[in-house]
């Protein structure tokens, strides 16, 4: 009765769960977007900004120096280019000066003043003009020039220079028409636009050049000069803009949706949401321009939903909460003994659940189960655990005796009576347990059955437990494995002052006996036959071939290199292979020597 309504409860806690997840992922979704469009809208207003402002004098510039090329018989030219920088002042608000310059590096120039437009005549040898004529000789081909930020003494505020240069008759290029903004226009443009409580915005050339921004639309203080047109960012006295390249903050309205469009800065405590666009085409180096604002100010009006969702999750909490402690009592207990033999049935021997209970029986189950798994340990020690997972899959099937393909692997220390002379006893065993371990787990790892440790031998086979067919693939990968994890123990083992270990490695495939083989009190799951020998005797010839440098050498016979399926390992094996008799010196045995390198 008591599962029952514990089971009632959480049912009902669910549902509710359920139903508000889904709605709470649905206006969260929803708020996202909405963040989203707002954020790109903020952009793209500042972008639409500077467009609207560049954007008329790029295709003045374009028609007025279509107009000043053409001739006009019995008219002065002087009077015709005053008229045509005069008519393009009016057209373009944005410009504060407007030029026609000659090759020669004579301009006619018409100022915008108080009074309007002023007529001028002069020499450009102490102007940055120059060097925006040589510029645009270079660009003549593609049209419209547009300058780098420069410093103008006449305007007193940094301006760009926007140029078309005109072709004579002959297509070359003989004249330009020129019109300079102000930057203090384009600041004060910009600020305009961004009109949100505690924002700004601003226009980057680099990551540390200020175009635009509020403080410059009277730049007076700044210490700008021809030397150094633009402020750095540090320089506006702006803090926040100071830091807008710091280490981004996070926030869980933005972190996943900003992408590209800008990021979150922290600064004296408060986030803020910069976003920006790299814009090109007005200059050499390409513009941020953007606009920060108080991330609190954008997501004030949906702070409500994360109120509603604290609020939602705290009860949903409270429910299960409340469930849980109903069934824990219950379910304690019963779910200690239940994991206990779930770990047995998993073989993780190692894992301690017993834990003492005033319910007796219970007490009594689970320190019974605890002394079975502390026995299971034992056991499973000496009988590898691949097979038993054979066993429990399989059933006593696996065990019955038969004929089988399988691949033999015999390893063998050299010289390991040399290496272990005056040792103590622990200090061998501790050396050969390492050992054992380093190869166990590359065999292991390469689906092998470790069959037995003989002294400082090891026999490995694959294909014993069931039919493989890439068993001699996987022989020859766990032998590459042993050979490169030995080398990086032995680097180990010299830096700490010991002896290296080197050993012999024979792989053979052939049929063999497989199944339990002992007394009726002592067996072993094992294979007898020639096969085994021979893995043995190619171990053995490793002797003849070892040299002094090598640390591990492997022999793989013909019959295991002829069943490889991965070309890669094939051609490790090239060239023609040894020969070497049997122990009853008629059969002669070809192997190969594992190349790798």
């Amino acid at each position: 009765m008591l599962m029952m309504l514990v089971t009632a409860f959480a049912l009902v806690a669910l549902v509710a769960s359920v139903s508000y997840l889904f709605l709470l992922y649905g206006a969260a979704a929803t708020t996202q977007r909405m963040l989203q469009d707002r954020t790109q809208r903020l952009v793209d207003d500042e972008v639409r900004s500077v467009r609207e402002l560049l954007g008329p004098i790029v295709a003045e510039i374009e028609l007025s120096s279509i107009i000043a090329g053409v001739p006009q018989e019995g008219r002065d030219s002087g009077d015709r280019l005053a008229e045509v920088l005069s008519l393009a002042m009016i057209r373009m608000p944005g410009v504060v000066m407007a030029e026609f310059v000659r090759t020669d590096r004579h301009a006619h120039r018409v100022l915008r003043t108080p009074d309007g437009p002023a007529w001028r005549d002069e020499s450009l040898q102490a102007e940055p003009s120059p060097k925006l004529l040589q510029g645009m000789s270079w660009q003549a081909e593609t049209g419209v020039f547009w300058s780098p930020p420069l410093w103008s003494s006449e305007v007193g505020q940094p301006v760009i220079r926007v140029g078309m240069p005109i072709k004579g008759a002959n297509a070359g290029f003989t004249d330009a028409l020129v019109a300079t903004v102000a930057l203090g226009e384009l600041s004060e443009r910009i600020s305009e636009s961004g009109n949100e409580i505690d924002g700004g915005s601003f226009i980057l050339v680099g990551h540390d050049r200020v175009l635009a921004h509020r403080r410059m639309v009277d730049p007076r203080g700044l210490g700008l000069s021809e030397q150094v047109p633009l402020p750095k960012i540090d320089q506006v006295g702006d803090p926040v803009l100071t830091a807008i390249w710091n280490k981004p903050a996070t926030s869980m309205w933005f972190d996943r949706d900003l992408h590209d469009l800008g990021h979150v800065a922290e600064v004296s405590g408060r986030r803020w949401l910069f976003v920006h666009r790299l814009v090109s085409g007005y200059g050499p180096e390409p513009w941020y321009i953007g606009r920060y604002l108080p991330v609190d100010e954008v997501t004030g009006p949906f702070q409500n939903l994360g109120t509603g969702a604290l609020v939602g999750a705290a009860t949903l909490i409270f429910a299960f909460l409340l469930a849980a402690a109903i069934s824990f009592r219950v379910s304690r207990l019963i779910g200690t003994i239940t994991s206990a033999a779930n770990s047995i049935g998993r073989l993780d021997f190692d894992q301690v659940h017993y834990q003492p209970s005033r319910v007796r029986e219970i007490d009594h189950a689970g320190y019974s189960l605890d002394r079975a798994r502390a026995a299971l340990k034992w056991f499973g020690a000496y009988v590898p655990k691949n097979l038993i997972v054979r066993i429990m899959q399989t059933g006593e099937a696996a065990l019955v005796s038969r004929k089988q393909l399988v691949t033999v692997l015999f390893t063998d220390i050299v010289h390991f009576s040399q290496i272990t002379r005056g040792s103590p006893v622990g200090e061998v065993a501790d050396m050969l347990n390492q050992h054992f371990a380093i190869l166990g787990a590359c065999i292991e790892r390469e689906g092998g059955l470790i069959d037995k440790f003989i002294g400082d031998a090891a026999m490995a086979t694959w294909g014993s437990l069931s039919g493989s067919d890439d068993q001699a693939d996987s022989a020859v990968r766990a032998a590459l494995a042993i050979d490169s994890a030995l080398k990086a123990d032995n680097a180990t083992r010299r830096r700490a002052g010991k002896h290296s270990i080197r050993i012999r490695i024979g792989i053979h495939t052939g049929p063999v006996l497989v199944g339990n083989i002992g007394s009726p009190g002592r067996v072993n799951y094992t294979v007898v036959g020639d096969a085994v020998n021979i893995a043995q005797r190619l171990e053995q010839a490793g002797k003849d071939l070892m040299a002094a440098e090598d640390e591990v050498i492997v022999l793989v016979s013909a019959d295991t290199a002829a069943l490889l399926r991965d070309r890669t390992l094939a051609d490790l094996f090239h060239g023609t292979p040894f020969s070497r008799c049997d122990e009853s010196g008629n059969e002669l045995i070809s192997y190969f020597r594992l190349s790798h390198h």
